[in-house]
């Protein structure tokens, strides 16, 4: 008997259009960010976006984005959102940009630089987690040590 593996990285089967990607991030793209939030990243045309995390073990547990209003930006996140949830942290930082475009098909070559926006974000937010769960304090908090209130 074969069973199919139930692995993040094969049980997930999301719509790939950046139409029905766009519909779904645009929603997302109103969550309340989760606990590990990553710096957020600007690019061309004043695209910007940042990615936030909820880690256990060593997993995604759940992640949420905030993006400008770019349709195909916003579509990029919303397919790492939904392929990420479960993977390790180590599975997670081998995702690239040319996946991502491999990955969304129609997007027009002008827009795919997009997703090296989407893939930066997503790996200041791994880097985040990483420092979460070392322990160390985020810059923000490095700040308050440094310069207490009186």
């Amino acid at each position: 008997m074969t069973a199919t593996c139930r692995e993040a990285c094969c049980s997930v089967t999301p719509r790939l259009t950046v139409a029905e990607l766009f519909e779904r991030g645009f929603r997302r793209n109103r969550e309340a960010p989760r606990a590990i939030a990553g710096e957020p990243c600007a690019g061309a045309e004043d695209n910007t976006v940042s990615f936030s995390l909820d880690v256990s073990d060593g997993r995604i547990e759940a992640i949420s984005f905030r993006a400008s209003c770019c349709a195909t930006l916003i579509a990029y996140c919303e397919y790492i959102a939904e392929i990420v949830p479960g993977f390790r942290l180590e599975l997670a930082r081998e995702l690239t940009a040319a996946n991502l475009v491999d990955s969304v098909p129609g997007v027009p070559a002008l827009k795919r630089d997009r997703a090296v926006l989407a893939i930066a974000a997503f790996r200041a937010a791994l880097v985040a987690a990483d420092e979460f769960q070392r322990g160390e304090p985020s810059n923000e908090s490095r700040l308050h040590l440094r310069h207490p209130a009186p």
